[in-house]
């Protein structure tokens, strides 16, 4: 029973933490433990294959069989899928659910478990996750699943841009939070240094951005260091930290995540580096070369091709502010870029959503137009 348990453990692990392959997440979602599928859903949602793992979070949700610990985590992942698609108002709704259902579940109102997870013997109730399975590193129990929940609501108004209500939902996040280096922790430090961008505090989210990619180094995820090295690179470039180097951290960032697997966090490393470099200049008159378009990927061509836009889209124009300009206050709506440029970032965001649809399944496509 104990060898089984932490075979389970380790599968959860590694599937929450990008150590897997796509084949292996498929492979996991066909296990028997609903833990393990949850966790699967994890996995393909991190490779991008969201209705893929939205067939697995579905039927996970409605069982009534399922604990309450894995329907609330069941619930707070989907959420953030389609956070990450801009479905914020469905995904408060989700996390709200979550919330109501943890809460009442919660033992004693306790914070969370510091207990490792193989301190706990979790045996006991393999499809809930309830308080004998610990908290641990990866925040897998009830009280987890509270801070999740808060972390993710906090999340959901920040994508309305409501800092105020996004700052006190983490602050009762933080009181259910496991401790520096675990899952739980990790994601509240994203939020608050997005939470902090917003409200034209660049030296908070930067704090808050190292504490986070200090963590998930701890955790030891791959996943979690990857989009905690774009959260601090975003924060760096806000405040003011030497554009070179950002924009070197951000270039690396895209491509860990490419080679990978792990595309949502491609996209965007690579549109913060193109908002931190500036507005593209035009190139010279006259046919691209060898072919190469204005599309979506027109600058990784040209960067293979070697057209001059390839040096153009890191490249200020003239009269460019230097980063430490900037700032948080720059633009009430978007923190991390001037009005003046507005009109370029939102042709690079219409873009990489054109790539999004066309490369979709059906109900991904669905998700697009929510």
């Amino acid at each position: 029973m104990h060898v089984r348990a932490t075979v389970r453990r380790r599968t959860v692990a590694a599937l929450l933490g990008g150590g897997v392959t796509g084949r292996d997440a498929a492979r996991a979602a066909s296990s028997p433990d609903p833990r393990v599928r949850w966790a699967a859903a994890v996995a393909l949602g991190g490779f991008g294959h969201y209705a893929a793992a939205a067939a697995l979070l579905g039927p996970l949700w409605r069982d009534p069989r399922v604990g309450a610990a894995v329907r609330a985590h069941v619930a707070i992942t989907r959420a953030s899928h389609l956070r990450q698609l801009g479905g914020h108002t469905a995904a408060a709704r989700l996390d709200a659910a979550a919330l109501r259902l943890a809460l009442p579940s919660t033992p004693g109102g306790a914070a969370c478990s510091a207990a490792p997870d193989d301190a706990a013997p979790d045996d006991a109730a393999p499809d809930d996750g309830g308080p004998e399975a610990g908290s641990g590193r990866w925040g897998l129990d009830i009280a987890a699943a509270t801070t999740d929940a808060l972390t993710g609501l906090a999340a959901d108004a920040l994508g309305r841009f409501d800092a105020a209500t996004a700052g006190v939902l983490l602050g009762r996040a933080g009181a259910w939070c496991g401790p520096p280096g675990s899952r739980t922790r990790v994601r509240h430090g994203w939020v608050r240094a997005e939470t902090a961008l917003v409200a034209g505090d660049p030296g908070a989210a930067l704090a808050a951005a190292d504490e986070a990619l200090a963590g998930a180094r701890a955790l030891g995820s791959l996943r979690h260091v990857l989009k905690s090295r774009l959260v601090r690179a975003v924060a760096a470039g806000v405040a003011g930290e030497d554009r070179a180097s950002v924009l070197a951290e951000l270039g690396t960032v895209a491509a860990d995540a490419l080679r990978t697997g792990h595309l949502p966090l491609h996209r965007p490393a690579l549109l913060a580096a193109a908002d931190l470099a500036g507005p593209v200049r035009a190139p010279a008159a006259g046919p691209p070369l060898n072919g190469a378009g204005s599309g979506p990927d027109a600058g990784e061509q040209a960067a293979r091709t070697g057209h001059p836009a390839a040096d153009q889209a890191t490249t200020p124009g003239p009269g460019h502010a230097d980063a430490g300009a900037r700032h948080a206050g720059a633009s009430r709506s978007d923190t991390r870029s001037r009005q003046t440029d507005a009109e370029c970032r939102r042709h690079a965001v219409l873009h990489t959503v054109s790539v999004l649809y066309t490369r979709s399944d059906g109900t991904g496509r669905d998700l697009l137009r929510e």
